[in-house]
């Protein structure tokens, strides 16, 4: 029962608002996850990776042979170092639609001949445009590699980009903006980005708008391509069943006259810090809301790029995923979620995912956050880690199957000049990293205090819960005047937000005090509170411990100012903990004892951090109260105070500024490893004899949540025998 004493918790917040009080301790040590096993992962296959040559012609252009005899195939993939990123402004879906033109013209072949002339060979064609770069791959069998090469290198050389086809690729690419423009995941994804990579030209719409679509030309569409389009910027695979002189000799042929050119260099905004930003973009009568969550991350050259992976893994991916396991086996909140690491070239972003219906958005929202702070604060159970790797290193295998996956593989090693021996260590590498290594990755890189945050659905049917999470600033947009092409995301006017820019009445010590009056009132005025002595509640609660969530039933006395007890009905028994102007005592199944400094230390700061005395302290100017900061700027919070004084550590209140209650407090304890982040949120307010109580609350640790709570009921000024907080006889 020593272990059980420690994390019973002193219930004073769930009643009047008073922060708790021998709290959970925060712990190092997680869960047993998981607790519903995934699928068993992929049983790890050691290979050798294809043999492969890598060649430069003298024009630049780097071309690969990998040497595949299993199948007589040959997959030919071009990769030209020119995508969306290099679009300018004013004509997004350049590179993109450039792209899908590609096989459809030559100066010297018809969209029509194209496809007679690959079906004929019963081979296949693709084009396209990422961020980074443009593509087109040929697969053919091995008889047919000649006229394959001689088409691929009239494709990327020698567009035609006929008026036919450009109106008929635009007309295409609108008719898909216009069926995405109505479907909310496609408006999350992209809302995200923009808040991620803001003005960076990731964050832009790749495929255009319409503005943009409608003022492309055929001009623009040859100076892109005359300018970006060069063997000195591209890479050649060449992987199936030939020789590498086959190969190489065939490249020089269609590929060494190509001309180089001098590429104008890349200009990107200068990469900013993230910064918390949450945007709701209101689809009135929509059942479900589209949720994303993250923050920028890292390109693809970072040297942490695989731990990474597997740190994203654990939160939401293949072989492990707490997402999934926590929204969906464990409390059915969504058929599925997932988190990512997106890197690139220049730059990149780790983003979580998921959809609910409309009524649990905070709750899910709340539980992502948490989440992105368990990884980043917490080590990842050793099976965990075991589970992903062993889904990476035993996947690996199957994404190397076929000529094509082979050649995609080898190229993007090329492209992000990584080291090609890469490639056959990979398992070995992934296998290698170690808890430590994620703990390292979670801590430098993921920032769950600054996650950007979009939310597409029915608003009110969950504004009203964001600030009981912690969300009191929001954005709110309509999905009728959303704007993608705009700072602020509103077309023609500025965006709704939940919080104006402070006016202060006066000075801001006048504004500060004026938030504690308003508190005050709505909780109940100040001769209300003055008239509560003593308070009696029964409420459940729920621990998250190392070994997995603990309930319990609990009942609460309170006297003020220097009296309570608290009695916790746990599986292995009734646990009180006490306390008595300055004494402290703990009674178990083990016995009776005095309560350890600290936790006697504890037990005062919780009282003096009670809301109904702090409130009433703070009014008569007997405490220090001032307006608390933003943790992302130098600006004041709207709503928010910091209360303290010499006996009292800061303590901070944030009010609801529709309804004034006071809807989370946080502050700093001390802990086992040092200073901690304390969060506490309230919801659930009723009326009490006058007296508004928060019957809902969520404790949280550095990000976490330690603590959910419920009242089942209260009464106030109920007469307590003095034996209720004095210390029995000890039992030996």
């Amino acid at each position: 029962m020593r272990i059980a004493c420690r994390l019973i918790v002193v219930l004073l917040t769930i009643v009047t608002g008073l922060p708790t009080a021998g709290l959970v301790r925060a712990q190092t040590a997680t869960v047993d996850w998981p607790i519903q096993k995934p699928p068993a992962p992929l049983t790890k296959k050691e290979l050798q990776f294809p043999a492969y040559e890598v060649r430069t012609l003298k024009n630049g252009l780097q071309v690969i042979a990998v040497l595949q005899h299993e199948q007589p195939i040959v997959s030919m993939r071009l990769l030209i170092g020119a995508g969306s990123a290099h679009d300018s402004v004013e004509q997004l879906g350049v590179a993109q639609l450039l792209a899908t033109l590609l096989d459809q013209g030559t100066t010297t072949r018809n969209a029509k001949e194209i496809a007679e002339t690959i079906d004929t060979v019963g081979g296949a064609i693709g084009v396209g445009a990422g961020a980074d770069l443009s593509f087109v791959n040929v697969v053919v069998m091995k008889d047919s590699f000649e006229l394959a090469l001689d088409l691929l290198a009239d494709i990327a050389r020698n567009p035609a980009f006929s008026a036919a086809e450009i109106s008929r690729q635009r007309q295409q690419i609108l008719s898909g903006l216009q069926v995405a423009l109505d479907d909310p995941s496609y408006i999350a994804n992209t809302v995200f980005a923009r808040l991620v990579y803001g003005l960076h030209p990731y964050g832009q719409l790749s495929s255009g708008t319409p503005e943009s679509l409608a003022s492309i030309s055929r001009d623009d569409l040859l100076a892109f391509h005359e300018t970006y389009y060069a063997p000195n910027t591209s890479l050649l695979a060449i992987v199936g069943d030939l020789t590498a002189d086959e190969a190489f000799d065939g490249a020089a042929r269609v590929f060494g006259d190509w001309e180089s050119k001098e590429i104008p260099e890349l200009i990107l905004p200068d990469s900013v810090l993230p910064k918390r930003r949450l945007i709701v973009v209101d689809r009135p009568g929509a059942v479900q809301t589209e949720i994303r969550v993250g923050h920028l991350g890292v390109p693809r050259q970072n040297s942490d790029y695989i731990a990474l992976d597997l740190a994203t893994r654990i939160l939401g991916g293949e072989g492990s995923n707490r997402l999934h396991r926590i929204l969906r086996s464990e409390r059915s909140l969504t058929y599925g979620a997932e988190a990512n690491m997106h890197a690139w070239r220049y730059g990149g972003d780790f983003q979580a995912e998921t959809n609910t219906r409309s009524e649990a958005t905070a709750e899910v929202v709340r539980l992502i956050i948490e989440e992105f702070w368990r990884l980043q604060q917490q080590r990842v159970d050793p099976r965990e880690l075991g589970e992903a790797q062993n889904y990476l290193s035993g996947s690996f295998p199957l994404q190397i199957e076929t000529p094509n996956a082979i050649a995609t593989r080898v190229l993007d090693n090329l492209f992000y000049e990584l080291d090609l021996s890469e490639l056959s260590t990979y398992q070995e590498r992934v296998n290698v990293v170690t808890v430590d290594d994620i703990q390292r990755v979670a801590r430098d890189y993921l920032m769950p205090d600054r996650l950007s945050m979009v939310l597409v659905g029915d608003a009110d049917t969950f504004v009203d819960d964001l600030p009981n999470i912690g969300l009191q600033v929001f954005e709110r947009v309509a999905l009728s005047e959303l704007d993608l092409m705009t700072a602020s995301l509103i077309r023609n006017g500025s965006i709704e937000q939940t919080s104006d820019v402070l006016e202060f009445p006066g000075s801001q010590q006048e504004y500060a005090l004026s938030i504690v009056d308003r508190a005050i009132q709505v909780k109940g005025g100040i001769d209300r509170l003055k008239s509560v002595q003593t308070v009696t509640a029964f409420g459940t609660m729920t621990m998250f411990t190392p070994t997995g969530p603990v309930d319990a039933g609990t009942v609460m006395y309170l006297a003020y100012p220097e009296q309570f007890r608290v009695e916790s009905d746990l599986p292995t028994g009734q646990v009180i903990q006490a306390y008595n102007s300055g004494d402290a005592w703990l009674q178990s199944v083990e016995g009776v004892r005095e309560a350890p400094q600290s936790l006697r230390n504890d037990f005062q700061a919780s009282l003096r951090r009670d809301l109904i005395p702090l409130l009433l302290r703070a009014a008569s100017g007997e405490l220090d109260v001032r307006l608390t900061t933003s943790a992302n700027s130098d600006s004041p919070e709207p709503l928010a105070v910091e209360i303290s004084s010499e006996d009292i550590a800061p303590v901070n209140i944030y009010l609801d500024p529709k309804t004034g209650m006071v809807i989370r407090q946080t502050y700093r304890t001390e802990g086992e490893d040092g200073m901690q982040e304390t969060e506490e949120l309230y919801s659930d307010y009723r009326d009490v004899d006058g007296v508004l109580v928060a019957f809902r609350s969520i404790v949280r640790r550095n990000g976490f949540s330690v603590l959910e709570r419920q009242l089942t009921k209260l009464s106030f000024n109920e007469t307590l025998s003095q034996e209720l907080f004095t210390k029995p006889a000890e039992q030996r």
